[in-house]
């Protein structure tokens, strides 16, 4: 299949079609599903499938980027797929209620804006281990592997073949994520970002292949171990050692101002955190 390359990234076109087994599959979310009960069929996240390909990941050439995200280097993935939303109130709750998920903590009084949270809105109040039980879950109800995605799978996505802060350019831009004041940390709705809280799943334009909400709205759980970069894998693989304390989380949130938002930025939370603006998308393999 032909390739674009768009300076040191390499990215295949939206036309490069995976084997078709593989598009249908994640059209229609329900290859092998036959055990899955309605309810969690009704509530299948929509997967994009992103082809293998190579990316440049790390904040060396922003400005802005923190210690933790520099140190540019080439990572080769191999094909995935990611949930073009976070996943929502309503997916998790059919996990509550087959009781393999617990109830995600609803915010304190005050201290989300807009109050509770509808069915299409992103899950928050999720800790990673959360976030992996759903994953688990999914995966016993479907026969295929859900989990969380690696960091790298995280920033590819975000970044959809460029190497600005923010896959439309290097200026925060409401239009795209519900981003907080920048005085941090409150909610701020301006412009085309009509939501001081949380905003619905979708609620902003997607990237270019589809990707909503990868930018502000909640921080998104990743499967890695907080560490530095010197010690990630090559292969966008997880890194995931068996006595981490700490985990990252990616894309900024309602109540960060954007700078917090970027392709680059990290993010890191102990595993049992449960806060008002984290959430979670899934992965999936292709031979899942």
């Amino acid at each position: 299949m032909s390739q674009l390359r768009r300076g040191s990234v390499l990215v295949r076109p939206w036309y490069s079609i995976p084997p078709i087994r593989w598009v249908v599959a994640l059209v229609l979310g329900v290859a092998g599903v036959a055990a899955a009960s309605a309810d969690t069929l009704g509530r299948l996240p929509e997967m994009i499938a992103v082809p293998a390909g190579a990316f440049e990941m790390g904040g060396d050439r922003d400005g802005w980027a923190a210690p933790d995200e520099r140190g540019d280097r080439l990572i080769e993935l191999p094909a995935f797929a990611v949930s073009r939303t976070e996943v929502t109130v309503s997916q998790y709750g059919a996990c509550v209620r087959a009781g393999a998920c617990r109830a995600a903590l609803a915010p304190a009084p005050g201290a989300a804006p807009g109050g509770a949270l509808a069915d299409d809105d992103p899950v928050t109040g999720v800790s990673w281990r959360d976030a992996r039980a759903y994953a688990a879950w999914l995966s016993a109800e479907t026969g295929r592997r859900y989990r969380l995605p690696s960091e790298a799978e995280w920033e590819r996505i975000a970044r959809a073949g460029t190497r600005t802060r923010f896959w439309w350019g290097d200026d925060p831009d409401p239009a795209f994520g519900n981003f907080g004041d920048d005085a941090c940390c409150r909610g701020l709705a301006q412009g085309a970002d009509a939501f001081a809280g949380v905003a619905p799943a979708g609620s902003f334009r997607p990237t270019p292949e589809g990707f909503h909400d990868l930018y502000g709205n909640v921080w998104e759980w990743v499967q890695d171990c907080y560490a530095g970069y010197d010690r990630a894998p090559r292969d966008g693989a997880a890194s995931d050692p068996a006595d981490c304390r700490v985990r990252v989380v990616r894309g900024g949130s309602y109540l960060f101002p954007a700078g917090f938002g970027r392709a680059s930025a990290r993010f890191r939370l102990t595993p049992g955190a449960r806060r008002p603006d984290v959430g979670f998308r899934v992965a999936l393999d292709p031979d899942a």
